[in-house]
């Protein structure tokens, strides 16, 4: 404790004379510490630090503070938090200086960048030649071979392992990296199989099994294993320059590997575009079969059926798996990756709403009997009203070949209008069908029944030479036999 005479100066604790150092660190000290003294000492000396907060501040104090203590007190208490801070002593702060770093940043990451790049292909090329044709591979050629690729720092500058900070000795022995020369303990050492330098050296060689660094466990044995003449040719390498080939391999990875994402992209496109497909097939089929035509099997479109619903099942599938991609991962991916994972699939629901609500179900084998019977009867009665059109229209023309003749004649006898008798003019009348009989079973099918009657009027009319009629009844003959045909399949079938 300091005598009475003493002055110190500094952020003091009024309690137990002990220099804090900083505001918040005294403030915090007391509500830690003092926290159990009388209620009315601590909102007194709550007091006293808020002032010498306002002195330390530059903040001219009211005057009306003295006058006014009790109020102050309360008000005070009243904007304490939990924490003991009052928010009411401290004004918004302004803005001050401001300063991009933008610049700085740039030409730091450029220069640490530019160091890595420079680094990784000096490695890349003292692999190439360790890794050559030129590599001898006898033993005791291929230490000097390497030395002169490479050259080895001297073993009297390196007293310690860079990694690991142990004191080199008898029985912890130094190893230089074959690609920086750098010394480094035999446990911080690192192996670099020859089928991972041509990776790192070719990009167009390809191997089946996974490649990388070996891996070590620390045993005796391990060891042993990586060094046998038997085993793989390696190198041996330092941790800086480890970690400098494997971001490269992982660039590599990048630039020819696809993403998950990407790959179940792309197969969700895939599902889309033959959904798509399908669709324009599958709609003529299902229109056809609910008019009872023909023209479609059932059986091939109840395949196309199946085969669109199992795009659906394979597009909602993936959709959910793009969407759910990462998002327990940690960290978490980046908000427009999310964003866009959740367009994805809303996108896939959209499609599969659109196009499964407006997909049409196949009739079944009896409705779609019932069709081709009500088609049949639609067909005869087209047939019907076809050929009482016909006529129709032939005894048409005959009425108005008759008017022509008579205001011909009335030209060439105009004396003939007013006499009491008319007279009598050659009639060239129209041609009309006259009914054939012919016999038939009432088990013969409607369609060869009509085929028949229309064979008939098709030699009626070649016998009164009416040309026009012929070729009009022979085409509703061809149409009635290709219908025919078409029935008597679908019934083989």
């Amino acid at each position: 404790m300091a005598t009475s005479s003493e002055v110190r100066e500094g952020f003091l604790c009024p309690m137990c004379m002990k220099d804090l150092g900083t505001v918040s660190m005294l403030q915090d000290h007391f509500e830690e510490e003092h926290s159990n003294e009388d209620k009315d000492v601590l909102q007194q000396l709550r007091g006293l630090f808020g002032k010498a907060k306002k002195k330390i501040l530059g903040e001219k104090e009211n005057h009306d503070y003295v006058d006014q203590s009790d109020s102050v007190t309360d008000t005070y208490s009243a904007n304490l938090t939990k924490t003991g801070y009052d928010s009411s002593l401290w004004d918004p702060q302004e803005i001050g200086m401001i300063r991009s770093h933008t610049d700085v940043f740039k030409a730091t990451r450029g220069a640490r960048v530019d160091r890595f790049v420079v680094e990784t292909n000096k490695l890349i090329i003292r692999l190439d030649k360790l890794t050559g044709s030129n590599s001898p591979t006898d033993t005791g050629k291929r230490k000097a071979f390497e030395k002169s690729v490479v050259p080895w720092m001297p073993d009297k500058y390196v007293q310690t392992c860079p990694d690991c900070t142990r004191n080199f000795s008898l029985t912890r022995r130094r190893h230089h990296c074959r690609l920086c020369g750098g010394i480094m303990c035999d446990k911080c050492s690192h192996f670099l199989p020859h089928t991972f330098a041509k990776k790192l050296t070719n990009p167009a060689f390809q191997t089946e099994m996974e490649v990388g660094f070996l891996k070590r466990t620390g045993s005796n044995s391990s060891l042993n294993s990586l060094m046998s003449p038997e085993g793989e040719a390696h190198i041996r390498t330092c941790n800086n320059c480890r970690k400098l080939l494997e971001r490269r391999d992982q660039q590599i990875q990048q630039r020819n590997v696809k993403p998950p994402i990407v790959i179940m992209y792309e197969n969700l496109q895939s599902y889309v575009e033959n959904a798509q497909m399908l669709l324009k097939e599958f709609i003529p089929m299902v229109e056809s079969l609910s008019c009872g035509e023909s023209t479609y099997n059932m059986y091939t479109a109840q395949q196309y059926r199946n085969k669109i619903l199992k795009m659906y099942e394979s597009i909602d599938s993936v959709s959910k798996r793009i969407w759910v991609y990462e998002t327990n991962a940690d960290p978490l991916p980046p908000a427009t990756q999310l964003k866009m994972q959740k367009n994805i699939r809303t996108m896939a629901t959209s499609f599969m709403q659109d196009n499964m609500i407006g997909l049409q179900a196949l009739p079944s084998e009896e409705h779609y009997k019932k069709l081709q019977e009500a088609r049949k009867i639609e067909i005869q009665q087209r047939i019907a009203d076809e050929r009482q059109a016909a006529a129709e229209a032939q005894e048409k023309e005959r009425k108005q070949q008759e008017q022509r003749e008579t205001t011909i004649k009335h030209q060439i006898h105009p004396s003939n209008r007013d006499s009491d008798q008319p007279a009598k003019t050659q009639k060239k009348s129209g041609w009309i069908p006259e009914e054939t009989s012919i016999r038939y079973s009432d088990k013969d099918d409607p369609m060869v029944q009509q085929m028949n009657i229309i064979r008939g009027y098709i030699k009626q009319a070649r016998q009164a030479e009416k040309y026009d009629e012929v070729k009009m009844l022979e085409q509703n003959l061809k149409d009635l036999q290709q219908e025919y045909l078409k029935q008597q399949r679908q019934n083989w079938s």
